[in-house]
């Protein structure tokens, strides 16, 4: 990477953009640009390849979608900020030379369309990156992560027995307090702070106790379902669904609740940071 190319890609970004912020492409470029120039270094047409990525950057940084220069206490604002940022400068030298620039061209595609869906498909990604194994294999990845996402499940009997899980909203924000809960996609919660309007946070639903929160994601919409859904009444330390009751000692007085055709119960306390989910096994 020359440093005329680079002060050129810099000196550029005010010209082209009004949002431009010169302090976190500096960083980029000091850190995960310089990253992949080590990286790519012994590889042919490595100068065109870090142009390509420089160019990413530029675009990424003036129009407000990237804005640090690695995570923040909640992650990365978009998918697309974590693979120019993070998974890009790690991974492309691991691609063919002969594919670089086309999975760069990818990748900017890729992740601006997931900013273009309702904001909890592009956190639910985000949240799935570690099962990414290759950047040349994103297509697939997308595919294998979204799928069970956005199709709509099939209604719980709500026969068999009730599994928990309680889940502390703390990891996505400090101070949060869950207040209402709704669905956001067949299996997505959106969990409203109690004191903060406009605060959010995702959450995903998988059975075999494997939901978990997507950390905070701003303008989950409201999702409505239709059918049956069994009778919900709450004790002390139990909660009774269609008649059946199950025992969960630590939730006393529960503030709100939603559930979910797909067989899940999820309800907060009026004391607390967590967020308890029952699933019909």
């Amino acid at each position: 990477m020359t440093t005329a190319t680079l002060a050129s890609i810099r000196d550029e970004g005010p010209r082209k953009f009004s949002r431009w912020d010169a302090a976190v492409f500096d960083a980029i470029a000091s850190g995960p640009a310089a990253t992949l120039a080590e990286r790519l270094a012994a590889q042919p047409e490595s100068e065109a390849v870090l142009n390509g990525y420089l160019r990413l950057v530029q675009q990424g940084v003036g129009s407000g979608i990237v804005k640090h220069a690695a995570p923040t206490p909640v992650g990365w604002g978009s998918f697309l900020e974590r693979l120019l940022v993070e998974l890009i400068p790690a991974r492309l030298a691991e691609i063919a030379p002969a594919d670089q620039l086309r999975v760069l061209v990818d990748a900017w595609n890729f992740g601006e369309g997931l900013l273009r869906e309702p904001a909890w498909v592009d956190r639910y990604v985000n949240a799935c990156a570690v099962s990414l194994s290759r950047l040349d294999a994103l297509e697939d990845f997308l595919v294998r992560t979204l799928g069970p996402a956005l199709k709509p499940a099939p209604p719980a009997s709500w026969n068999g027995g009730m599994k928990v899980t309680v889940l502390d909203l703390r990891a996505a924000h400090d101070e949060f307090l869950p207040g209402k809960i709704h669905l956001a996609a067949p299996t997505v919660l959106c969990v409203e702070d109690r004191r903060r309007p406009g605060l959010q946070v995702g959450v995903f639903l998988r059975h075999g106790q494997k939901s978990e929160p997507l950390g905070v994601v701003s303008g989950l919409g409201e999702y409505h379902e239709s059918g049956n859904f069994p009778g919900v009444q709450f004790e002390d330390g139990r909660v009774r669904i269609g008649g059946k009751a199950v025992e969960v000692p630590s939730l006393r007085r529960h503030h709100a609740f939603a559930v979910a055709r797909a067989g899940f119960l999820a309800a907060c306390a009026v004391d607390s940071q967590r967020l308890w989910v029952l699933e019909s096994e």
